[in-house]
């Protein structure tokens, strides 16, 4: 049996994955604020088997509500085996350029930690990479492309991601502006309105996406990853008529990272959200809306049992639809898979 640990990382994600014989570890929530970082490595010390070992932990990219709490879980004494973790520090070319470039003060500290305090073996993915085979367990990337970390790399494009990100920071702070209402954003969709805007976001587009096969199960864990590319990517290794078991919604829910084509892309499958309602109004009025607009009996899981999420889910239920949803009891949603 698979046990899919959904664990409430705040506005964060983390996911274990325990497939009786081997555990993934994917992101594992922000380093701030503490209460929500203890938290994340209780439940993880927890749901660990004694000796506290993770088979393979994955980093999909450097943001801190996904990079955050990994180095002081290794100081808190779980052994990884190996991680995957696109640092800045391997992308090709890396050493030819300044040290500058090298930015990301968590991605610096984390590699420091992996490599020369504890040895853990440390792989790159991406959509260019072969397929990881762990125990019979295959990790295929479907994002993202060298070109997208080879981009990251350049220090004035993170400069200007830092300056578009602190803009619209002030433009969220200065603005009382409420999110859609869902029955606007469902009006939006049937009358052919919803005009989907792109995440702008460098290190979002640099997020591993992950097919993740065993036996008969498949499931599809996108970290942050933008919509378009994560077409482009099942697609192009033949994912597109793939029926996933499970799919971890991108970014939170948000509806940068959320379209109509991607939805109908994936079909009829479950729902992971990792958000509190807290940040952005993570998940979306009109990421639901969307799914909806193709699923009205739709199953949804969440890592949050914050009272303004609940609201929010039973918003939509109101307007006549059948969410199935579940949350966590004492920081965890446990989905069960029996796979052949």
């Amino acid at each position: 049996m698979l046990k899919i640990h959904v664990i409430d990382a705040g506005h964060g994600d983390c996911i274990l994955l325990d497939f009786e014989h081997t555990k993934i570890l994917i992101d594992c929530g922000p380093y701030k604020p503490f209460l929500t970082r203890r938290n994340v490595h209780n439940c993880l010390r927890q749901l660990l088997d004694p000796e506290q070992k993770i088979d393979l932990a994955i980093v999909t990219h450097n943001d801190d509500d996904h990079i955050g709490g990994f180095e002081s879980l290794i100081d808190e004494g779980v052994k990884l085996d190996t991680i995957i973790f696109n640092s800045l520090q391997d992308i090709p070319d890396i050493i030819k350029n300044s040290q500058k470039q090298i930015s990301y003060n968590q991605d610096n500290a984390l590699k420091q930690r992996l490599l020369a305090e504890r040895g853990i073996k440390t792989l790159c993915l991406t959509r260019d990479s072969s397929p990881l085979m762990i125990n019979d367990i295959t990790l295929t990337a479907i994002t993202p492309t060298a070109e997208a970390l080879e981009y990251m790399l350049n220090d004035a494009n993170v400069q200007k991601e830092r300056e578009e990100k602190k803009r619209r920071q002030k433009q969220i702070s200065s603005s009382k502006t409420e999110e859609i209402k869902p029955e606007e954003a469902l009006q939006k969709i049937q009358s052919g309105q919803d005009v989907f805007v792109k995440d702008p976001s460098i290190t979002n587009k640099s997020s591993i996406g992950l097919v993740i096969q065993y036996g008969s199960f498949s499931g599809l864990f996108l970290g942050d990853a933008h919509a378009e590319d994560v077409i482009e990517g099942l697609n192009i290794l033949g994912f597109n008529n793939q029926q996933f078991d499970m799919v971890k919604i991108s970014h939170h829910g948000s509806d940068r990272n959320t379209n109509i084509e991607s939805l109908s892309l994936l079909g009829k499958t479950n729902y992971i959200l990792c958000a509190n309602n807290e940040k952005h109004y993570h998940p979306n009025n009109m990421t639901l809306a969307r799914i909806l607009s193709l699923d009205n009996t739709p199953t949804i899981h969440l890592s949050s049992n914050n009272p303004s999420l609940l609201e929010k889910i039973n918003d939509f239920k109101k307007l006549g639809f059948s969410i199935n949803e579940s949350y966590p009891t004492n920081g965890v949603n446990t989905l069960c898979y029996e796979y052949k």
